[in-house]
């Protein structure tokens, strides 16, 4: 496989439509990396720069130390898995996997042994003689990858593939992709929308917001250490709280209530000037019931019963958060429930630029 790396990777539309601004990262031999972020962060556009569909306004791109950025797509050696599948609908699964083989004029058993044995790693053997519109769409989405995994390329793009899938058809082709990953020993660069496939899927996740780079990390540090209140947000479901609060000696002062803050918070905040700040709290770290410190009586605003847990919608004066709480016991819409913040597992950030100043 290959190791792939950005400079300063810049793409600018029609002069002045900023994409995307300054990538710089690598992506390592046999890594799996996910570029995550909503619509219009540039993540796809990021990929189709790699894979030579988007011409590069600045920076450089490297794929094993070799400069491609005036490099035919045909001569990056890459594949690329679209989101729609783009199979030929009058062709076999066999021909359409075989195509871009014979397009470069493979032998007819170098082709035959290479489509078979995709086939048997997607298990798909028994569909090569049908036609797409046979097929259902976690089908084709195999055959998509099956045609992309025949080329033995130094890069597999995907860009969004499982976004036309229903539920169940995304889990089961999370796991299949993983464990192609792991067979193939495969560089990946994969692109969605979807946080959890970032989490379940990535070894390295980038998260984008606005054309701009957030943080790099592997899913466990994106979690428990989010550089921004961008990242922490979008990271996790449901999303992080959230709640504005003024600092006062050692505690943080909310307009009906107040919470300690523990000696970590208050190292971190030993040399910030500021009298106000962004508590971010996750919802499994605040629990109902009583503690002996930072407990606050809130009002149930919404329940929301998912089987083994439960979201609570909470509020406490002008306050308002969520909470996950195991299903045993259901509170009733409007009722008072006190609840106690976990701040070991805390978060702190600037409440202007949205900067961690706890993240490790």
């Amino acid at each position: 496989m290959a190791h792939v790396t950005l400079k300063d990777v810049t793409k600018i539309y029609d002069g002045d439509v900023l994409a995307v601004e300054k990538a710089d990262f690598q992506i390592p031999d046999e890594c799996f990396t996910v570029l995550v972020g909503p619509s219009g962060c540039g993540k796809s556009t990021i990929l189709r720069m790699i894979a030579g569909l988007e011409e590069i306004t600045q920076g450089d791109i490297y794929i094993d130390g070799e400069r491609i950025n005036d490099m035919p797509p045909k001569d990056r050696d890459i594949a690329m898995v679209f989101q729609n599948y783009a199979l030929y609908p009058h062709m076999s699964v066999y021909k359409n996997m075989a195509f871009g083989l014979k397009l470069r004029k493979y032998p007819k058993a170098e082709i035959e042994q290479r489509v078979r044995e995709a086939a048997e790693i997607l298990s798909i053997s028994h569909l090569l003689a049908r036609k797409p519109k046979h097929l259902s769409g976690g089908e084709r989405q195999r055959v998509a990858v099956g045609r992309a995994i025949v080329r033995h390329p130094k890069v597999f793009l995907f860009d969004e593939p499982l976004s036309n899938l229903d539920a169940k058809l995304r889990v089961q082709m999370r796991m299949e992709i993983s464990r192609l990953h792991d067979r193939l020993n495969a560089t990946i660069v994969y692109v969605t929308h979807d946080q959890v496939e970032a989490m379940t899927m990535g070894d390295q996740i980038v998260v984008l917001n606005e054309g701009k780079i957030q943080q790099i990390a592997d899913p466990g540090t994106l979690y428990h250490n989010p550089a921004n209140q961008f990242v922490g947000g979008f990271i996790g479901t449901p999303p992080m709280n959230f709640i504005q609060t003024g600092i006062r000696r050692e505690t943080l002062q909310f307009e009906e209530f107040e919470v300690l803050l523990t000696a970590r918070l208050q190292e971190k905040l030993q040399d910030f000037s500021r009298d106000a700040v962004t508590l971010g709290i996750r919802p499994e770290d605040i629990q109902v019931g009583d503690a002996s410190k930072n407990t606050v009586t809130t009002r149930v605003e919404l329940v929301e019963p998912l089987g083994n847990h439960v979201l609570l919608y909470l509020r406490a004066g002008e306050s308002h958060f969520i909470v996950q709480s195991d299903g045993v016991t259901i509170p009733r819409h409007d009722a008072l429930l006190n609840v106690h913040f976990n701040m070991d597992k805390a978060h702190l950030f600037h409440p202007e630029t949205g900067e961690s100043l706890t993240a490790v």
